[in-house]
């Protein structure tokens, strides 16, 4: 067994931080280190030296919210990985998280093993985002003649991931996430990964 993940956790309502303590006191590989009400509370336990692996932070919160501390953190703290925790299936919302460098999106209904499994995962430096995450990536209509698939592996692509995490992300093989970037390429008459990354900023997809 390797050593226990330390979390912090971030809600500014009390049941459900109690809820989320409860759920991870019930996985023997973590360990809650503290909890927060805000963000300005969540980056103070930080200072204070709490070293957490893993932040799991509310988007919505008073003071300070998920997104502003998620850019804090990433910031302040290099080494502190962020799981974004929303009951909104909110697509601006997901893609701003996802472009502001959170790790892993959770929705708060998310089961006891999903949890675990994006701690893991996040924790291990791998990305997690919930497949109801990624399908309600995949139901925003696209421009630039793109499919909605082609266009969630543009922004990826041109956020630094290789097509291996790009397939687990989205579930699909590297191959057919290579053959979707090759389409992409076809179409925006683009050259190569460095094309589709100026492509993607000057069109402020990322």
């Amino acid at each position: 067994t390797g050593r226990m993940i330390r979390v912090v956790i971030a809600d500014d309502h009390r049941l459900v931080l109690a809820g989320f303590k409860a759920l991870l006191e019930d996985l023997d590989f973590v360990e809650v280190l503290g909890e927060a009400r805000n963000g300005k509370e969540l980056l103070g336990l930080l200072r204070s030296g709490v070293r957490p692996d893993v932040v799991l932070v509310d988007h919505e919160m008073p003071l300070m919210n998920g997104l502003e501390a998620a850019a804090a953190i990433r910031e302040e703290f290099f080494g502190v990985r962020i799981i974004m925790l929303t009951m909104m299936q909110d697509k601006n919302l997901i893609e701003a998280a996802i472009a502001g460098g959170v790790h892993g999106f959770l929705f708060k209904n998310a089961s006891l093993d999903e949890l675990g499994l994006a701690i893991k995962k996040v924790a291990g430096g791998e990305p997690y985002f919930s497949g109801d995450v990624t399908l309600t990536l995949m139901q925003r209509q696209t421009g630039f003649g793109l499919s909605e698939r082609e266009m969630e592996i543009l922004k990826l692509v041109a956020r630094g991931h290789t097509s291996a995490e790009i397939g687990s992300l989205l579930f699909i093989s590297p191959r057919t996430v290579d053959t979707h970037r090759n389409n992409i390429l076809n179409k925006l008459d683009v050259q190569g990964i460095a094309g589709l990354v100026e492509f993607a900023v000057k069109n402020k997809l990322v």
